[in-house]
């Protein structure tokens, strides 16, 4: 799933960004000698990728336009710049930091490890044992970027520059550096997590940390353009009929459920097999995320109907066949290179993050194979892949709010509670929460969230009933119109994804 324009929707609606300074803050600004100790607010978030453009799109709203630098290595990264300072409704407040700590506080980071997924909004969480998380992992740090060694390695021929757009308006300029190789990585702890759904189905360890309800996201089987336009023929929709609108709902070729739990539990599959002829080639090829992905634990639960992928956490599916697992661990990761091979290649590709399954999908297209996906239904495809339908119903929040479609999560917001490494006074980090919890709840700015429509309709996340609290938004709509889910995976008081989709009342 991805979050996408948070704090640009706030702007919006609560004012216009602040004037921007003569200059940008790059990577050779950073001065802190600890991270509580200079002119520099460092703000770390892990898990989800999903929620990675919704990180971008805070960071440009609490930053002043113009000064944003992002610095990135695939799926590590980080927002450097000016902070708004509290100047617009809704900003968070900077702490004051004496001079003799190195402040007063004068530049925000806003970090993000998206390596692995949700898991990893959750587990390092949990920790309270500080540990050499270079490789990730359980415990207390993760390997983010570190802005120092950044601008000592990321420049010259190692880093590609350029300036982009997100969002509305000439706010959402930043420039964008794409480091290259080399050590650029620190161990540090995160206060904040992010994930697709709760913490149980990561850990049986949840004794540190506390989660909100977040929105809705729904959730869709992607396939490559090939595959697409096969189905459309075989089912007559690649007719005069549909003519230029063969991405509208109305054209949208479907799988079947049996069809989708035979694709994702059983390898070595031939497309043809499962009444889908005519492909130049037949082998079923998968690109799946990682066993600590959120969109991957949300597939197994509700589409495959198979066990989760780690057999001590929470489960839905008990005796079912296990997801389809890679080849080999050379298809787990970045690599999504391995699905541009050529010859004889994995059929199973396990990706870390949401790009490299996008990328995958995209080498397999190129290569004239046959492929199938999973992702979160604000992604938008491009010329090699496309969503399809379930059972003939669209991945959209019409059919979602309507009971047709039951395909999505309640995603949730994660924090420290106790322990040695509880955030409770850590600068800047109850600010944050208190933000996006604010946003997540707000249909405005959900809209804003999932940019432009799908060609099926409105799609991505929908904000939750359960979290308005005035008329007309807290009255049930089965419309999808205003963006606000009506039912709820929540019993008692805990969200349990698990749970069938009932009204909330």
């Amino acid at each position: 799933m991805k979050l996408s324009r948070i704090a640009l929707a706030t702007a919006a609606t609560c004012g216009t960004l602040a004037p921007a300074p003569a200059f940008a803050v790059t990577a050779s600004n950073y001065s802190n000698t600890g991270e509580f100790t200079g002119s520099t607010l460092n703000i770390r978030i892990s898990g989800a990728t999903a929620q990675d453009n919704g990180v971008l799109g805070s960071a440009l709203s609490l930053c002043q336009a113009g000064t944003v630098h992002k610095y990135s290595i695939s799926n590590n990264f980080v927002y450097y710049c000016t902070p708004d300072a509290g100047t617009n409704p809704g900003q968070i407040a900077i702490p004051t930091r004496a001079a003799s700590n190195g402040g007063p506080i004068n530049k925000l980071a806003i970090y993000k490890y998206s390596v692995g997924g949700s898991a990893f909004g959750v587990t390092p969480l949990n920790s309270n044992v500080v540990a050499d998380g270079s490789t990730g992992g359980n415990g207390a740090q993760l390997p983010f970027l570190d802005l120092a060694k950044i601008n000592a390695v990321c420049t010259g021929a190692n880093a590609t520059t350029s300036t982009l757009t997100f969002g509305p308006g000439t706010s959402g300029s930043y420039t964008n550096v794409a480091c290259g190789t080399g050590a650029m990585t620190t161990p540090a702890v995160t206060y904040v997590g992010l994930a697709d759904v709760e913490p149980a189905f990561f850990t049986n360890a949840t004794n540190n940390i506390g989660f909100t309800a977040a929105t809705s996201i729904i959730f869709g089987p992607v396939v490559t353009k090939n595959v697409y336009d096969r189905l459309q023929t075989l089912q007559g929709l690649a007719t005069p009929a549909c003519g230029a609108t063969l991405d509208s709902e109305g054209c949208m070729p479907t799988l079947t459920s049996a069809q989708l739990t035979t694709l994702y539990t059983q390898a070595g599959q031939a497309w043809s097999s499962l009444g889908i002829t005519g492909l130049a080639n037949d082998a079923v090829f998968v690109a799946r995320r990682t066993d600590t992905s959120g969109t991957q634990k949300s597939f197994e639960a509700l589409v495959a109907r198979s066990p989760n992928g780690d057999t001590t956490a929470k489960n839905c599916q008990t005796g079912t066949d296990p997801f389809v697992q890679p080849d080999s661990l050379t298809t787990t990761g970045d690599n999504e290179s391995v699905c541009l091979s050529t010859g004889s290649l994995p059929t199973v590709f396990s990706g870390s993050g949401g790009g490299n399954l996008r990328n995958c999908l995209t080498n397999h297209q190129a290569g004239g194979r046959s492929a199938i996906g999973i992702l979160t239904t604000e992604d938008k495809p491009n010329a090699s892949w496309r969503f399809v339908k379930v059972d003939g119903v669209a991945p959209n929040q019409a059919n979602t709010a309507a009971g047709k479609y039951r395909f999505y999560t309640e995603n949730v917001v994660v924090t420290r509670t106790a322990g040695a490494l509880a955030t409770n006074s850590a600068e800047g980090y109850s600010a944050l929460v208190t933000r996006l919890n604010s946003d997540f709840a707000n249909k405005t700015i959900i809209k804003q969230i999932n940019g432009a429509d799908q060609s099926f309709g409105a799609a991505g996340l929908m904000a939750l009933l359960s979290r308005q609290t005035s008329a007309p938004d807290n009255v049930a709509d089965f419309t999808g119109a205003n963006s606000i889910n009506p039912w709820s995976k929540v019993v008692g008081s805990d969200v349990n994804n698990c749970q069938n989709p009932k009204l909330f009342n």
